[in-house]
C-alpha cells in the first residue's frame, strides 16, 4: 500500500500524465454530478407515473361520484341506475325471436 501511495504522490513525468493529475480531484465532483443526475431521471419518471395514475383515480372518483349523485347534469344523461315509476331514460332494446311470437300454448284440464 505504501508503493501504491507513493507513487500516487510522484510527479507525473509527461504532459498528458501532469494534465490527468490535475484533474484528478474532479473525479469525485463527476461522481456525485452522475449520481444526482441519476436520481433526478429517476425522480422524473416516478413523477409522470404517479401522475398518470392520478389522472386515472380522478376519472373513476368522478365515474362512481356521479352514479351515486342526482344533478342537473346526471339526469341529462343515460343512466341506467335511475328509475322512476318503473321507467329509466335508456333506450331498452328487447330482441324478440320470430319463433316465440306465434307460440302456441297448450292447455290441459284435469
Amino acid at each position: 500500500e505504501k508503493e501504491i501511495n507513493d507513487t500516487v504522490q510522484q510527479e507525473p513525468e509527461n504532459e498528458l500524465a501532469k494534465a490527468m493529475h490535475e484533474f484528478e480531484d474532479l473525479s469525485n465532483f463527476w461522481k456525485r454530478f452522475n449520481k444526482a443526475s441519476l436520481d433526478k431521471l429517476s425522480l422524473d419518471q416516478a413523477r409522470v407515473q404517479l401522475s398518470q395514475e392520478n389522472q386515472q383515480l380522478r376519472t373513476l372518483s368522478k365515474q362512481y361520484l356521479d352514479g351515486i349523485s342526482v344533478s342537473d347534469e346526471i339526469l341529462s344523461h343515460n343512466n341506467p341506475l335511475f328509475i322512476v315509476n318503473n321507467r329509466t331514460n335508456v333506450p331498452v332494446r328487447i330482441h324478440v325471436d320470430p319463433r316465440q311470437r306465434h307460440q302456441v300454448k297448450t292447455v290441459v284440464e284435469a
